[in-house]
């Protein structure tokens, strides 16, 4: 799953040079190594929900959404949610009835006011079978059908924790900085990202670059340090 912090940071400074944009000293490529990874992270979370809101096309959005979940996977997990209100810390995503050993609804989010004239109206009541949530505060909902509130068996997607820092260690060898894997902290993102990396990397260090001729850089370089690693 991990992006190899040396791949990037060689491919970085490699299509650097190219462009004869000068040298990015391994304290710069950390910081935006880490900025990079943030931003990519966040936009997991971001395009999950949108891809969930265009639930008329799910059957079009299904690999898309189980990619990203993929990404996730090391974040991801169902909570309970306690008393049937209180959500657990991070980032909440569907929230789910339980019913039995095997049967998990997503319920769908409304606004208190349609709970308040669904129950009040015997017409509304009737066609009231599913359940349904409102939020009630910060990390507070509520869950009801036509027979009340609901307490028991809620529970929710949960997205706790970041990706761990990344870092290129290095020792000075003849002046220059020489890689340390022992001192440093690959990227904690799927493998799919690296060439993203590099991009962002590159443009936080105000390296402006075409991402066609980009892609084709970080792909040579790639390639050439995978035939370099596997002699």
């Amino acid at each position: 799953m991990a992006v190899s912090i040396d791949t990037v940071y060689q491919t970085v400074q490699a299509l650097a040079n190219k462009e004869q944009r000068g040298y990015i000293t391994p304290q710069e490529f950390n910081l935006f190594a880490y900025q990079a990874q943030d931003d990519i992270f966040e936009q997991y979370l971001y395009d999950l929900e949108a891809m969930r809101a265009q639930r008329p096309q799910k059957h079009q959005l299904g690999d898309t959404v189980t990619h990203i979940m993929e990404k996730l996977s090391g974040w991801y997990s169902i909570q309970n949610v306690v008393g049937g209100t209180n959500l657990p810390s991070g980032h909440i995503g569907e929230i789910f009835l339980n019913q039995g050993t095997s049967i998990r609804r997503a319920l769908k989010p409304v606004s208190p006011d349609t709970v308040s004239d669904l129950l009040a109206s015997k017409f509304h009541k009737r066609g009231f079978s599913d359940a349904v949530y409102f939020d009630d505060g910060y990390k507070k909902i509520q869950v009801w059908d036509k027979l009340g509130q609901i307490a028991y068996g809620i529970t929710c997607e949960a997205v706790q924790g970041r990706p761990i820092l990344p870092y290129w260690g290095y020792i000075v060898v003849n002046e220059k900085p020489t890689y340390n894997a022992d001192a440093s902290q690959d990227f904690q993102l799927h493998r799919s990202e690296q060439t993203d990396l590099v991009i962002k990397i590159l443009k936080l260090a105000g390296i402006s670059i075409e991402d066609q001729q980009l892609y084709q850089g970080a792909q040579a370089e790639d390639s050439l340090n995978t035939q370099q690693e596997n002699k």
